[in-house]
């Protein structure tokens, strides 16, 4: 059975994510989160509006929305798309217009991710243990490492 994360199925791991109050300081972070070879599949972006986080993520990152099929995000949120620690961190960000970016720190230590987040204008950066979550791609999305 897939897990829908690259967070380990029985385990868990280190989560990073950030607010963003704009597209472009949003677009910033992904781009400085992926030249510093951080793989599409370990970076989420979340939004109250799916196509914005679709159109913020492209092919550089991931979107919940994109496994079950554009559901907007309240729809996720009900539907277990977002988990409690995202929830309890971010709802009121999302609610208020903000792109939210989720990075597993699968191969960047998650001090590394957050002064990444610091560098491209991120507020509200946390660090946290995520259980397993569909959060990021399904592990059959990335292929060989």
């Amino acid at each position: 059975m897939a897990v829908s994360s690259y967070l380990s199925e029985a385990a868990g791991g280190m989560v990073v994510g950030a607010a963003f109050a704009d597209d472009e300081t949003a677009s910033r972070a992904i781009d400085l989160l992926r030249a510093s070879d951080v793989r599409w599949q370990d970076i989420s972006v979340l939004a109250r509006d799916a196509a914005r986080a679709d159109t913020l993520a492209r092919d550089r990152a991931w979107t919940p929305s994109r496994d079950r099929g554009g559901l907007p995000l309240l729809r996720l949120v009900r539907r277990g798309g977002a988990t409690p620690a995202v929830k309890q961190r971010y709802a009121v960000d999302l609610r208020g217009g903000r792109v939210v970016v989720l990075v597993a720190a699968d191969g960047q230590p998650a001090d590394t991710l957050a002064a990444l987040f610091a560098q491209a204008g991120g507020e509200r950066i946390e660090q946290w243990w995520q259980t397993p979550a569909s959060l990021f791609a399904p592990p059959e999305l990335g292929g060989p490492f």
